[in-house]
């Protein structure tokens, strides 16, 4: 495969099916990674004191302490003034969810088992689903916010008490907590850079439990956390590649179309050229052809049969073209020779035919300088070689001639006996191709007046209307 095929492949083929795939896959990716629903279950993070680290987030479930933190209520009764509880130790605790990822998380929901029995009075921020009894068999379902429990029908099993609701939890029992997006629970983002402090968000809830001393902690490790990160296309790994692969792209397609426009462009002003190079070469050679009329037209017909015989070897169209050049070329070192040698009707004298050789040597000398086409004076130099080495002016033979010189000598010397001349009429079509397979091999090479023959067999290579049957 070329170098110009390679490159069309690249830019309309190979980079838009990577970047096409490249942009599914990382759409594909970003949408898995932001749908998964992620559980850590507090048992299985590394323990850290009081916190349960893991990859991603870090849970920490810790009392405020202090006196703040802690206190003694006594001679709590109920609504009707019955006496619950002489003394009963009242603690806060707080459940902080911390973000370890680079990303932000979106959703998410803290269950938290209770490890004994207790009473929880109060919350606050988000909505607590609380499972009552969830080991008896009789289990009861709520959703409480006992900030402001004066707006529910509290249904569980409880008291209340001068110091607000107390709702009965036995262990096992659990709660859910879901974050409130109004107080800013979510999203929870990821750490800023640079910044040694942490991005999390804290819940606080209340609980009582009887004959315990103020310093007393319950053990809340046992618990899960469900999660959803949330990651930007931009933030994806893929995304950088995906980038430089529309980059490169974008870059080739550029490319392609600035060599296209480039390339169009070159090859209008090689057409001028040609243009400017055939006009040329044209009025040179009417200016040789009009020293002797009877050839006129001669290297025109010539140059057109060398080209064809060119397209029949296999030629490319500019090797065709430039076959075309020198063949047009090939007769020009006859504005040296005399006009009475080129016009003289009957035949050469033996020293008229040496100077009439020397035709072939002064081509080549006249096109010495024309370098802009390669092998433009081989032509004229080579063209009167003879395949067996009878021919003039070095005595070449076989495939030691130049092949441009084989090919303009065949279409020569066809056009020479299709032609009339000062001397003679044109020879009839049986005699041309008698003369034509008869110098097979000796004044011809073989496969080039092969495919002369076949020219004239197709069509392609016609006699002249003056050439009788």
């Amino acid at each position: 495969m070329n170098t110009k095929k390679r490159g069309l492949l690249l830019v309309n083929i190979i980079l838009p099916i990577l970047t096409l795939i490249g942009t599914a896959v990382l759409l594909l990716q970003v949408h898995l990674y932001n749908s998964k629903d992620r559980v850590c279950n507090l048992a299985d993070g590394e323990r850290n004191g009081t916190s349960f680290v893991f990859d991603e987030i870090t849970v920490d479930i810790v009392t405020r302490g202090g006196d703040a933190g802690a206190w003694i209520s006594e001679n709590v009764a109920d609504a009707d003034g019955n006496m619950l509880f002489r003394e009963i130790t009242g603690t806060i605790y707080e459940l902080v969810l911390t973000n370890n990822s680079p990303n932000p998380i979106t959703e998410w929901t803290a269950t938290v088992y209770i490890p004994e029995d207790m009473y929880v009075n109060n919350t606050w921020n988000g909505d607590y689903e609380y499972h009552q009894h969830a080991l008896s068999g009789n289990e009861k379902v709520q959703s409480l916010d006992l900030a402001d429990y004066s707006k529910y029908d509290i249904t569980l099993d409880g008291y209340m008490t001068s110091i607000g609701p107390m709702l009965d939890l036995d262990a096992g029992d659990r709660f859910i907590y879901y974050p409130d997006a109004s107080m800013g629970e979510v999203p929870i983002n990821p750490k800023a850079k640079n910044s040694d402090k942490e991005s999390n968000c804290r819940i606080g809830f209340i609980m009582y439990m009887p004959d315990k001393p103020i310093d007393y902690i319950a053990d809340f490790s046992k618990g899960e956390i469900h999660y959803h990160l949330h990651e930007g296309v931009f933030s994806n790994p893929l995304f950088p590649v995906l980038c430089v692969l529309t980059v490169a792209w974008i870059s080739c397609l550029m490319s392609a179309v600035i060599v296209k426009l480039n390339l169009k462009r070159f090859v209008e002003q090689q057409k001028r050229d040609a243009a400017a190079i055939e006009q040329t070469m044209r009025t040179f050679v009417n200016f040789i052809e009009a020293k002797d009329p009877s050839t006129m037209g001669h290297s025109v017909r010539v140059a057109e049969y060398s080209r064809l015989i060119a397209e029949k070897l296999g030629f490319s169209e500019q090797e065709c073209t430039r076959v075309r050049w020198i063949a047009l070329m090939h007769d020009c070192g006859k504005i040296y020779i005399p006009d009475a040698i080129l016009t003289k009707p009957g035949r050469l004298s033996d020293e008229e035919y040496e100077v009439m050789k020397k035709h072939t040597v002064y081509g080549s000398e006249i096109l010495r300088d024309f370098t802009a086409i390669d092998g433009m004076g081989l032509g004229a130099l080579s063209h009167h070689e003879r395949y067996d080495g009878s021919g003039y002016p070095n005595g070449l033979s076989g495939e030691d001639i130049p092949l441009i010189g084989r090919i303009i000598g065949v279409s020569d010397a066809f056009d020479a006996m299709n032609s009339r001349r000062c001397y003679r009429a044109p020879l009839n079509k049986r005699v041309i191709l008698e003369e034509l397979n008869k110098n097979r091999g000796k004044q011809f090479d073989p496969v080039i007046v092969d495919c002369l023959l076949a020219l004239i067999a197709s069509g392609e290579v016609k006699f002249s209307d003056e050439t009788a049957d």
